[in-house]
């Protein structure tokens, strides 16, 4: 694919904005919180664009129309229920979150259980980020840009890693923001456009129907669906969501930077109205290339089939610009975040008296790091296809009964260390089991149809775990008392949250139209509504 002078100018005046946003953010940057939380200072538009934007990467624009071509919508369905997926951090965890004044996630843990719990939870993160998502990222948008455009995959890895890596170090969180909320305008933008292009060509949507499967159009499966059977889908996609949404550092880490409590719930709120679109503007290029270009040797090239035929001069560079916003988008706020799991739950614990100055060069140096580990294990990933999806479903195994210690924390008081620590070993133990038994199939229960989907096995996986957790925790001491002051859900309802003294970045919005609840409302019945008449 061929770009015109006109594509190259688009994509160098983009690259100019994010350097210059980036690193014009890093200048005032002078506290630990300004660096790793903005200040603790942002509104909702940039706390929903930049969830938005850590969470698509350039993989996602390649892949799920690849879904769409081979499967049809129903792939959109991670993206319509991560909706629901953003209601327990809304209702239920930010508030945790925002009154503890927590730098990362694992703190929570250690506020709740244990030092010990928040060192392996932070442990997890930092090994997954970079084995999972920084180097698979760097991996997956080399191989996008080779296959669109013939450029080298090492080149790309370094070049791309290492210009959002400058700008991360420079700016902190503030850089990533802030670039953020340009780089989900120009993700959506294109999108959008490309996807109206494709429509034109098709002959509308009444045309896109006829040359279609009706089954194209369905976003529901049947239960014994190997890939999204619907019991799967909204009990055990919902539940790998709410830990990417609640508890995983790189997404949350936003709504910690919110200005006050109702600020975050407005951000992850704008979040969820975006994530509906993507179903339409993600997944359904997809279903546009299957109708107007059938048997193409396999689903990936959608994407690129319809760039090169319908794009044309500058709309094609916007595109790219696009792509390269999704990965820089994602790769700055996991960057980001493991500089500050890094400095707030490993270098504190060694030296807790460092400085202001000292803290922000920690996290720099780490960034510094990942990106340099990241880009060496990246083409580790590309020679095995195999690592890349045995690293795709630990991470998946494993969040459902991690996601499961986080809602009995907050729910259940007797939940206590030795029983979160026993829910973890026996994570590590079930999920490679698991694993294996979908390659040698040596548990004979797991051969009936409905349990063959490997999100029915992670669901199974999840139920075994929170029941050691709750054996284990009924027969040990419960928790010190100090243990569940702010971390359950009693200090939100009940007598001990009518004790709690009064907060500012706690307190309610007096203005209906300022209020999270009807905007949250509104989106997800949208949402439902949408969703059932996508049966």
């Amino acid at each position: 694919m061929h770009l015109a002078l006109i594509d190259w100018t688009v994509i160098a005046v983009y690259a100019a904005i994010i350097l210059s946003i980036g690193l014009r953010a890093g200048r005032k940057q002078h506290t630990s919180e300004g660096y790793f939380l903005a200040g603790r200072r942002l509104r909702w538009p940039f706390v929903g664009a930049s969830i938005y934007s850590a969470n698509i990467s350039a993989e996602h624009l390649v892949g799920l129309a690849g879904c769409g071509y081979i499967s049809g919508l129903a792939f959109g369905c991670y993206e319509w229920m991560a909706v629901f997926c953003l209601i327990p951090l809304i209702v239920l965890f930010l508030p945790f979150y925002i009154r503890n004044r927590i730098y990362t996630v694992p703190e929570f843990l250690e506020r709740r259980f244990s030092n010990g719990v928040r060192l392996c939870f932070s442990a997890f993160m930092l090994l997954l980020s970079v084995l999972a998502k920084i180097s698979i990222s760097l991996w997956a948008a080399s191989l996008v840009f080779h296959e669109l455009l013939g450029w080298d995959q090492i080149t790309v890895i370094w070049a791309v890693g290492f210009v959002t890596a400058v700008y991360t170090m420079k700016g902190g969180l503030s850089a990533v923001v802030f670039t953020d909320a340009i780089q989900a305008a120009i993700l959506i933008a294109a999108s959008i456009i490309l996807t109206g292009l494709g429509l034109r060509q098709v002959g509308g949507v009444a045309a896109l129907h006829a040359k279609l499967d009706p089954a194209f159009f369905s976003m529901v499966k049947p239960a014994t669906d190997p890939d999204l059977p619907w019991p799967g889908v909204f009990i055990g996609v919902f539940l790998l969501g709410t830990f990417y949404f609640s508890m995983d550092q790189v997404l949350v880490q936003r709504v910690f930077a919110a200005k006050d409590l109702n600020e975050g719930r407005l951000g992850a709120t704008f979040c969820a109205f975006l994530k509906t679109l993507n179903p339409f503007i993600l997944v359904g290029p997809g279903l546009i290339a299957a109708a107007l270009y059938p048997g193409l040797a396999k689903g990936d090239m959608a994407y690129p089939t319809l760039l090169k035929n319908l794009m044309p001069p500058g709309l094609l560079g916007l595109t790219v610009a696009g792509i390269t916003a999704a990965l820089m988008g994602h790769l700055s706020a996991t960057y980001n975040s493991v500089g500050t799991l890094l400095t707030r739950d490993f270098y504190l614990k060694w030296d807790p008296d460092a400085n202001q100055d000292r803290q922000i060069l920690v996290g720099r140096i780490a960034v510094l790091s990942v990106f340099i580990f990241g880009a060496l294990w990246a083409p580790m990933i590309g020679r095995s296809t195999s690592l890349f999806i045995y690293l795709q479903k630990v991470q998946a195994y494993l969040m459902i009964p991690f996601a499961g210690i986080f809602l009995f924390a907050i729910f259940w008081r007797r939940a206590n260390t030795p029983g979160v620590v026993a829910c973890m070993l026996s994570a590590l133990v079930l999920c490679p089991t698991m694993m294996l038994n979908n390659e040698m199939h040596f548990l004979s229960f797991m051969n009936h149809p409905l349990l063959k989907p490997w999100l029915h096995g992670a669901i199974l996986v999840g139920v075994a775990c929170m029941i050691v957790l709750v054996v284990v925790s009924l027969l040990t001491p419960p928790p010190a008392p100090e243990k569940l002051k702010n971390t359950t859900v009693y200090s939100l309802w009940g007598t001990e949250a009518r004790e709690t003294e009064a907060d500012a970045m706690m307190a309610p919005e007096t203005h209906w139209y300022r209020d999270y609840r009807p905007w949250l409302t509104l989106v997800a019945a949208g949402t439902a509504f949408a969703w059932y008449a996508f049966r």
